[in-house]
């Protein structure tokens, strides 16, 4: 089930069901262990932004999941290449959350 808040497991997964954890990788972006799925912080507390490109499963060493730090930051597409990357713009919809994730590649 899609929630727009990010509790710190991949949004993707929960789509089917499933729990699965983001890791930090080694670009300091959260990273689903299943999906490549990618998750920047950009506020604490405030937006945590789907990226429009899949990670490559390149872990940091030092183990860091982020259900273990989470804040309820809202998730956001990503619609600029530089910081905060999300602007204003929040999903809207469970739809429209699955129309970006598909084209997330």
């Amino acid at each position: 089930m899609w929630n727009q808040l990010f509790d710190g497991y991949c949004p993707e997964s929960k789509l089917l069901g499933e729990r699965v954890k983001m890791r930090l990788n080694a670009h300091d972006f959260f990273e689903s262990e299943k999906t490549g799925l990618q998750i920047a912080i950009s506020y604490p507390g405030v937006n945590a932004v789907v990226l429009n490109f899949r990670g490559d499963g390149k872990f940091r060493k030092t183990i860091n999941y982020a259900h273990e730090v989470e804040n309820g930051e809202l998730l956001s597409p990503q619609v600029m290449d530089e910081f905060p990357l999300c602007g204003d713009k929040l999903f809207g919809s469970e739809n429209e959350f699955r129309d970006y994730v598909n084209g997330v590649r």
